[in-house]
């Protein structure tokens, strides 16, 4: 083929495209570009009726929606046990003194400020046993309803004295307990006690509630004296309950004092609260 039928076949071939072209973006009437490609063989911009930029951030963009709701502390502090401990609980959670060294939820499932519901919260002290803090934390879950072992442990640290730590226990079967996600803060106060506190959720809510429930563990403050009424107590079960489980507790169960002379509390028996 010559070089000049050659170029005639090539205008040949691109002449019905280049009508298309044309046509299209001149039977609009409005201004609007084709969406074929840019002279550089990049994709066209695409612009709306309006003027503005399609999926970009004119006139014609989607308003943003309101940032998401984050969970608060309560303003002031909850204080137990005679101002022995100070303790910020996410707001709208509430506690209520058990005995004179133990408080949990005045109910289950208490709505936070963002509505995710808090399925169980305990505060308390007892004398500190010689063990790690792994075995103590272990012990104070025993007596919580959730048997050693049971419990899978992540974001451990120790601080000075404290142990942090948040806990996944699993849906039981045999008792009908649901899974849980909780968060566990151990604090030793050099006093021969040691502090907790324990905050429990369903975990399809735990993405939401877990950064107020650590504040919540950062905010306990202990003010330790040499004398205070469960200093010659123990730590141990409540009667048992007829069902229990590790989000099923109500505010007739958890732990009582018993008189001195009694064994050490790390001997004390797994209770499982109503």
């Amino acid at each position: 083929m010559s070089r000049v039928a050659l170029s005639l076949a090539l205008a040949l071939a691109w002449a019905p495209l280049a009508g298309c072209a044309v046509s299209a973006s001149a039977s609009t009437g409005s201004g609007a570009m084709s969406s074929g490609t840019g002279p550089q063989g990049k994709p066209a911009r695409r612009v709306d009726e309006g003027g503005g930029e399609a999926g970009g951030g004119g006139a014609g963009a989607a308003p943003a929606g309101p940032p998401p709701c984050q969970p608060a502390l309560a303003d002031a502090p909850t204080a137990l046990f005679g101002t022995r401990i100070l303790v910020r609980m996410p707001k709208g959670v509430e506690l209520a003194e058990q005995n004179p060294f133990y408080a949990q939820a005045v109910a289950p499932d208490q709505a936070t400020s963002c509505g995710q519901p808090v399925a169980y919260a305990a505060v308390g002290f007892f004398e500190y046993p010689n063990a790690p803090a792994t075995a103590v934390r272990d012990q104070v879950l025993e007596l919580r309803g959730i048997a050693k072992g049971t419990a899978t442990w992540e974001d451990e640290g120790t601080r000075g004295k404290v142990y942090t730590g948040a806990y996944s226990v699993p849906a039981d079967a045999a008792t009908g307990a649901p899974a849980v996600r909780g968060w566990f803060v151990l604090r030793d106060a050099n006093d021969k006690y040691g502090y907790f506190a324990l905050y429990e959720t369903d975990p399809a809510h735990w993405d939401a509630l877990k950064s107020v429930l650590v504040a919540s563990g950062k905010s306990l403050l202990v003010k330790p004296r040499s004398i205070a009424p469960p200093a010659d107590a123990k730590v141990s079960a409540a009667p048992p309950a007829a069902s229990g489980g590790a989000a099923g507790a109500s505010a007739a169960g958890g732990l009582t004092a018993e008189p001195a002379g009694a064994k050490p509390a790390k001997d004390a028996k797994a209770v499982k609260a109503k």
